[in-house]
């Protein structure tokens, strides 16, 4: 992560596009993604079962994400093209999240962790998701332990996802938690 703060943004954005162009065609053996969301090839198909989700989750020795989205989202777009299709949030993220995409505006018929029937639009004003992106992630029992509101810098996302990777929730803030990991 260190090289990459030396590189130019031009540099970046041009490496993210040509990354990004490869990471959103679809993958044979994959269910379809969200009608008009890009998508990733690493992201998790989902059961519409969130509790099923969970377990699958779990005995892959992974953890549960929640990518809520929408359609004509920029910032989801910009999330899509610049920070998901980066090398190092790949390497963390596909061995160790089970990324399952949804739809905050979504009709799709769900079952939410207590088996009970809901939309995917009530599940996400019941998560209390009020814009996009918004990345949840869960532990093996199903508590929520962070939440990323919006966009970031792929460097943000990257950090993130190492945070809950290495459960650094549970001794710090994510602040404090990449200060005392990153200081020099």
């Amino acid at each position: 992560m260190a090289d990459r703060r030396s590189l130019s943004r031009r540099t970046l954005l041009l490496m993210s596009a040509a990354l990004g162009a490869g990471c959103l065609l679809p993958s044979h053996g994959r269910a379809a993604p969200v009608a008009g969301f890009a998508t990733q090839p690493w992201f998790a198909e989902t059961s519409f079962d969130l509790a099923h989700d969970l377990d699958a989750a779990s005995k892959a020795g992974k953890r549960l994400v929640l990518l809520w989205e929408q359609k004509g989202c920029e910032y989801c777009r910009a999330m899509h093209e610049l920070a998901m299709p980066q090398a190092d949030l790949i390497e963390i993220a596909k061995p160790q999240f089970h990324v399952i995409q949804m739809d905050m505006r979504g009709t799709r018929a769900f079952k939410d962790f207590a088996g009970a029937a809901a939309k995917e639009s009530d599940l996400a004003r019941g998560f209390f998701v009020r814009g996009t992106p918004t990345t949840q992630f869960f532990d093996e029992a199903g508590k929520e332990v962070f939440r990323m509101p919006g966009y970031a810098s792929p460097e943000i996302f990257f950090l993130v996802y190492q945070y809950v990777a290495e459960r650094g929730y549970l001794s710090a803030k994510l602040e404090d938690w990449a200060a005392k990991k990153y200081a020099q």
